[in-house]
């Protein structure tokens, strides 16, 4: 094959993928941007304030277990490479238990999670006791809301991106939909809105396993769950080695969402009008990243498959494919804040004092995504490769800087010194990551 038919084979594969990936993805922080414009609507700040809170929380709990997702693509990459059939069965079904496992304790804990919550909060209290009733009726989606994660990750392993983007469309449609329904049509609030969400999130992953046993019966001769591979399904060691192989993920993962709930946290000290003003922003921000993730997962599934492959042509390939086009995409992405940032805003809320604030530091949005996308792309390409130890020592380095800036710049310049921090944070990530990409080339020998 020519370098050329080579080079247009992997853009190929980088697009299968990349497309549907970008598409699920959008659809997440469209949720966040539809739950902003219908709070933003109510006759009242602390309504978007406390769904902002609720949501934050439970953003703090799912992303210290991203893990689940994360780690089971490049697994489910790397064995598929192999054309491993029983680990790609296992990881599932473990991944899955686990998953249950995690959203069950999540609710017995509840209590003792709410409080120690809602403890470092400084918002006021009919903000807060909205926040709390949000919670109370969204943590019970928890164990699906984490299964999903596995199947999501199961079969983006596979390269089904589509059918990843299928189930996002679906749950997140479905959420926006119910969440209309019972706040305009049941006069709810903020418990409308985790109520809606908690309902699209259990039988979302109904269409999950309706597309992984799919794809089971349609390419693998041995079922899911054949006697072969529920044999020995619960060894406690498969178990710990699983573990393990995510240890360093959970860590990397729960710094960065420690970061991420530190910055609403220390929002709220600024009160409620601005607190709402850099949620509404956050979604933007949210929406840059989700978007392009899907460019950092086509990385995720091309570098684990020819790691599994033993090909560092093809993974060098594939590395440079998907990161130029992600760099297009992020300039996109600024350009279009720069031109119709202050519109979208004026969509997303009616209120003025929180109008006004949002365009006051609108600029750190707009420099956000071209700032990002180095982070986001060595994230996919070291995912794939199943490198925690370099992203665990990579984000804990990330977060002393961001502390370091926060105590700097806070008192300084108030709210824009938060903004700063994060964007620190942001390029940090992806400093700490490049010095370390010779060592995944060789992963590949």
């Amino acid at each position: 094959m020519t370098s050329k038919a080579f080079n247009k084979s992997i853009s190929k594969q980088m697009w299968q993928i990349a497309v549907p990936s970008i598409l699920a993805n959008l659809s997440t922080p469209l949720l966040g941007l539809s739950d902003s414009f219908i709070m933003g609507h109510l006759p009242h700040a602390r309504y978007l304030a406390a769904v902002a809170l609720g949501a934050m929380f439970f953003s703090i709990l799912y992303n210290g277990v991203n893990f689940l997702r994360m780690g089971t693509t490049g697994l489910a990459a790397q064995s598929h490479g192999r054309g491993d059939e029983l680990s790609l069965n296992q990881l599932f079904i473990r991944g899955c238990i686990s998953a249950f496992s995690i959203g069950l304790i999540f609710i017995v804990l509840q209590s003792l999670l709410s409080s120690a919550f809602f403890y470092f909060i400084e918002a006021e209290q009919a903000v807060i006791n909205l926040a709390a009733e949000y919670f109370s009726i969204r943590i019970w989606g928890a164990p699906f809301a984490l299964m999903n994660y596995v199947a999501s990750g199961w079969l983006l392993g596979m390269g089904r991106a589509k059918e990843v983007l299928y189930i996002h469309l679906y749950m997140n449609i479905s959420n926006i939909a119910l969440n209309f329904l019972f706040v305009y049509g049941f006069d709810m609030t903020a418990d409308g809105v985790a109520l809606g969400t908690v309902l699209s999130e259990s039988t979302a992953f109904l269409f999950c396993m309706y597309y992984v046993m799919g794809y089971n019966k349609s390419h693998f001769k041995l079922p899911l769950f054949a006697a072969t591979v529920l044999d020995k399904i619960m060894d406690p060691i498969a178990f710990k080695t699983l573990f393990t192989l995510n240890r360093d993920i959970f860590i990397r993962t729960l710094c960065l969402t420690l970061t991420l709930a530190s910055f609403i946290l220390l929002g709220t000290r600024f009160g409620t009008e601005i607190l709402a003003a850099n949620a509404v922003l956050m979604n933007l921000q949210n929406l840059t990243a989700y978007g392009l993730d899907g460019f950092a997962q086509a990385a995720e599934v091309l570098v684990g498959k020819e790691i599994g492959k033993k090909s560092v042509k093809s993974l060098r390939a594939a590395v440079i494919v998907s990161s130029k086009w992600a760099i297009i995409t992020a300039a996109v992405f600024s350009g279009f804040y720069f031109t119709f940032g202050e519109l979208v805003i004026n969509m997303l809320t009616n209120i003025e004092a929180i109008r006004l604030i949002s365009m006051d530091y609108l600029i750190w949005v707009i420099v956000l995504p071209v700032l990002s996308i180095w982070s986001f792309q060595l994230d996919g390409i070291f995912i794939g490769a199943t490198a925690g130890s370099f992203m665990r020592n990579g984000m804990i380095i990330s977060t002393i800087c961001y502390v370091v800036c926060i105590f700097t710049l806070l008192p300084l310049w108030g709210n824009h010194g938060l903004w700063a921090s994060y964007s620190i944070f942001i390029v940090m990530r992806a400093l700490t990551l490049v010095v370390k990409y010779p060592e995944i080339e060789k992963r590949a020998v």
